[in-house]
């Protein structure tokens, strides 16, 4: 059982910083079920200088996050690639020789490491809008690259598309090729392979294609 140890750590309990108690609307979910957890990381070039988190967390993993953001605030997104659960626990001791945090696990070091590398990609959400296909240069299928691009990144931002993935990671665009769409989106249980194939018909829909095909991208 990991048990918290130090008075700092116990009093981020009480007043923390980084842990919201209400999901904010520039959160996004973070896709993995090691954590119930929604993030919202703000940069100044390549600076952190907001990073935040709600979620149904035990104590010492609030504590942990707590620590994670005092570290990076202010400082080069760039060091998530090199950030431990090990410094995390030091940060939250009131004294070197004595732990903050007791019974951290291999397993407590994984899921924290891949959150870490999330962290490092982490785009935050645009503001939703509104979205209708009409374009003067003619059917989707005859339009260049660089405007299938524009049109599916505005499709998957639309009121629509995040209505229909509340709760979830939002779907990204990874790639376009033709009528074929490669977008990242949830894809491992039967209810995200439905909301898939929802995506899929709504985009047909949308663009008037029958033959536009979502493949997804884990």
């Amino acid at each position: 059982m990991v048990v918290i140890k130090s008075e700092r750590a116990k009093s981020l309990l009480l007043a923390p910083s980084a842990i919201k108690q209400t999901q904010l609307p520039q959160m996004r979910k973070y896709p993995s079920d090691d954590f119930v957890l929604w993030v919202n990381l703000e940069r100044e070039e390549q600076n952190v200088k907001i990073l935040s988190f709600f979620g149904e967390l035990k104590d010492y993993e609030q504590v942990l996050l707590e620590a994670v953001s005092s570290l990076l605030k202010g400082r080069p997104i760039k060091l998530l690639s090199n950030l431990t659960l090990r410094e995390c626990e030091a940060f939250l001791r009131d004294r070197n020789s004595e732990f903050a945090i007791e019974n951290l696990g291999v397993l407590d070091e994984s899921k924290f490491n891949k959150l870490f590398q999330w962290l490092m990609t982490f785009r935050p959400l645009e503001a939703a809008q509104e979205y209708q296909f009409l374009t003067k240069d003619g059917p989707f299928r005859g339009l260049k690259l660089v405007a299938k691009i524009r049109e599916l990144k505005a499709f998957l931002n639309s009121f629509e598309v995040l209505d229909l993935y509340q709760g979830s990671p939002v779907p990204e665009l990874v790639d376009v090729d033709d009528l074929t769409v490669f977008i990242q989106a949830p894809y491992h249980t039967e209810s995200d392979r439905a909301l898939f194939e929802e995506l899929h018909l709504l985009g047909v829909s949308t663009f008037n294609e029958e033959n536009l095909n979502f493949i997804p991208e884990g």
